[in-house]
């Protein structure tokens, strides 16, 4: 059932002594878990320690019965990384990790996706826009773990690297600060409860970067990637994608788009030549929205699609997105629903063709300005907030949580609510 990620080959590991189950020294700020990418038959588990070089892994279900043990050994990057698989969809799994030098993380909770065909209720969070200090804790993060959703979708700057007075330029201080939001106290309870999909925006390599800053700051611009690719790994990268689809039961698929990596600058003129996610990437968003069976189609972004602050969103992109937005509604595509961050402050929004967003965050980071009024705009509330989904059938209702766990905006659709207009 466990997998070393890249292995290759699956490891006998039932029965495999898994060192001091006793251990009951707390993590500290030298030791972080996180469960990522779940899918129907597993997860990955990554493990990060300042000095251990190993954890001894035990897979537990959900009454607490160990089912498989490993140990697996910390890289000279600091990280250990294991791919669970062989496991059962829509199922909750305890995973518990002892460093060998006696500290203990979790246990986990890790819960596996739905099933194709499963029609069952699911909950999920967005959430974005989190620098791990005390600075900016408002209690949001317990709130999250309060609502108990089955996974959360963080979609940029988680965490912030790039304010002072230690911005990060080089591989080990972008290291630093990614460790910092492992061993987070609040954000640790929340790796603690639910597994992650994620994806970067800006604050993870430098403020507002696009093509320009990678060109002129190629360096910086390696290490940034580098250390996001090791505290998130993937189960599967291929040259410089990121971006990729789950299925979540029969009701629900996920795309999580990259509006960074091929991006054009943001200064260039507005026109068909003008790219937020590159041509790659649309081809490859065409296909999977047309082909997805779902019922409701979450598109993640990380910035909003209009009416932010200044040119670092899709309205400084008018033209391509114009262009998404017109392909959905020709293909008469239902059930979208864009979700985006970045500004700092809750809103629910109308596009073209009548198509939805709702905007998220921040997390834990300063409130936003809101930004130019509009006939699409329906609602903003500038506090900290995360965004909790739930799917019932032909249901979808968008919450907005508050930093005290109040539900400030709540909004039900169906998918023919959601179906574009021509």
């Amino acid at each position: 059932m466990l997998k070393l990620a890249g292995a290759g080959a699956a490891l006998a590991v039932s029965g495999v002594g898994c060192g001091d189950n006793d251990a009951t020294m707390p993590p500290g700020d030298s030791h972080g878990v996180v469960v990522f990418e779940p899918a129907p038959d597993g997860f990955l588990l990554s493990a990060w320690a300042a000095t251990a070089r190993s954890f001894a892994i035990t897979l537990a279900d959900g009454a607490g019965t160990t089912i498989a043990t490993q140990t697996i050994d910390v890289g000279d990057n600091r990280q250990a990384v294991l791919a669970i698989t062989g496991l059962q969809p829509r199922t909750s799994y305890q995973i518990t990790a002892i460093a060998d030098d006696g500290a203990l993380c979790g246990p986990h909770v890790a819960r596996t996706a739905p099933a194709i065909d499963d029609t069952a209720p699911v909950r999920l969070a967005v959430g974005a826009d989190l620098d791990p200090i005390p600075l900016f804790e408002s209690g949001l993060l317990a709130q999250l773990v309060t609502a108990n959703p089955d996974v959360l979708l963080t979609i940029g700057d988680f965490p912030y690297t790039d304010d002072g007075p230690d911005v990060a330029l080089t591989v080990e201080p972008y290291r630093e600060r990614n460790a910092l939001l492992r061993t987070y106290e609040p954000m640790r309870a929340v790796m603690q409860a639910m597994p992650l999909i994620s994806i970067y925006d800006d604050h993870e390599f430098r403020n507002n970067w696009d093509a320009m800053f990678v060109a002129s700051e190629p360096d910086r611009y390696a290490a940034a990637m580098q250390v996001w690719d090791e505290f998130f790994p993937l189960r599967e990268v291929v040259g410089e994608v990121r971006y990729r689809n789950v299925r979540w039961g029969a009701n629900l698929e996920i795309f999580v788009l990259d509006c960074r990596r091929f991006r054009s600058a943001d200064a260039a003129p507005d026109d068909a030549n003008k790219t937020m996610v590159g041509a790659t990437q649309k081809a490859w968003l065409y296909q999977v929205l047309a082909a997805s069976t779902a019922t409701f189609k979450l598109i993640l972004t990380s910035v909003p699609l209009d009416y932010g602050v200044g040119n670092d969103h899709w309205a400084a992109f008018s033209t391509e997105r114009e262009e998404i937005l017109g392909f959905i509604a020709g293909q008469q595509i239902g059930g979208v629903l864009f979700v985006s961050g970045d500004q700092h402050y809750f809103a629910a929004y109308t596009h073209s063709h009548g198509l939805r967003e709702f905007q998220i965050g921040p997390l834990g980071r300063g409130l936003g300005t809101i930004g130019p009024d509009g006939p699409g705009v329906l609602y903003r509330n500038v506090q900290y907030n995360f965004g909790l989904i739930d799917i019932d059938g032909d249901e979808l209702t968008m919450s907005g949580v508050g930093a005290d766990g109040t539900v400030f905006y709540k909004e039900t659709m169906s998918a023919a609510s959601l179906a574009p207009q021509s």
